[in-house]
């Protein structure tokens, strides 16, 4: 091999090299967040911040009877981050009432000069009745206009060893599934392990880690995942100030 094509080869690698780093740290500039006690202090994270996933309200259940309770933020003023309205379900259900609170809540925050990305559903479906909550997803998508993203959270155990073709399904439905790692204020006890088998799955949804702040979380396991072709960043959850 001459000397010419010798320095054509390590010029063609260091390409290759920088191209796979520009991808990766774009990826990797800024992280998304979760704020869903209004005690907190949202100034403290916004110089990196990303988007902003902010609690609006829940679907709860009572017995047999349904309704919205108001939660988390009002509408702000104009901010620079992508806004996400955040949605918690106890019931698997969509209806109309539901809609128009959501549709209130968008509307709202656009009044104020906010840029929405979307909405995002929080409802733990077990991981075998993810079909079914698939087709709830469908209807939610087929509501929501085309120019808003649908964001779901997710159980580890749907990306760690949960059916493939039943999360896959989900790619032309939803943006983003975003998996949760915690329980309340710490990581999962058994978090390194579904982390560990999440990052070799064939998933070909667009997926985020949730992560808890101040989370105690094994550096190894989340690099890791961090090189999944789908993988496309982490949101943390914002503990009350």
């Amino acid at each position: 091999m001459g000397d010419q094509t010798k320095i054509l080869l390590v010029i063609s690698v260091l390409s290759l090299c920088l191209i796979s780093w520009i991808g990766y740290s774009a990826r990797q500039e800024a992280t998304d967040y979760w704020a869903w006690d209004p005690s907190v202090h949202l100034s403290r994270v916004l110089q990196h911040a990303g988007k902003l996933y902010l609690l609006e309200g829940e679907w709860l259940q009572h017995g047999g009877v349904v309704d919205f309770q108001r939660r988390g933020f009002p509408p702000a003023n104009a901010s620079d981050h992508p806004i996400v309205l955040v949605y918690r379900l106890e019931a698997m259900q969509w209806e109309e009432r539901l809609q128009r609170h959501i549709q209130q809540d968008i509307d709202a925050f656009e009044a104020k000069g906010n840029h929405l990305w979307g909405i995002q559903l929080d409802f733990d479906a077990a991981t075998e009745k993810l079909g079914a909550y698939a087709v709830l997803l469908q209807q939610v998508r087929a509501w929501l206009p085309p120019n808003y993203h649908l964001s779901i959270t997710g159980l580890l155990d749907w990306g760690s060893q949960g059916r493939l073709d039943a999360l896959n399904a989900l790619q032309n439905v939803v943006s983003e599934v975003v998996f949760q790692t915690y329980q309340g204020r710490h990581p999962l006890k058994d978090c390194p392990q579904y982390l560990a088998r999440l990052s070799k799955r064939a998933i070909t949804v667009p997926f985020k880690v949730g992560l808890v702040e101040h989370g105690d979380y094994d550096p190894g396991t989340l690099a890791e995942v961090t090189r999944h072709p789908f993988y496309r960043g982490n949101v943390v959850f914002l503990l009350p100030n």
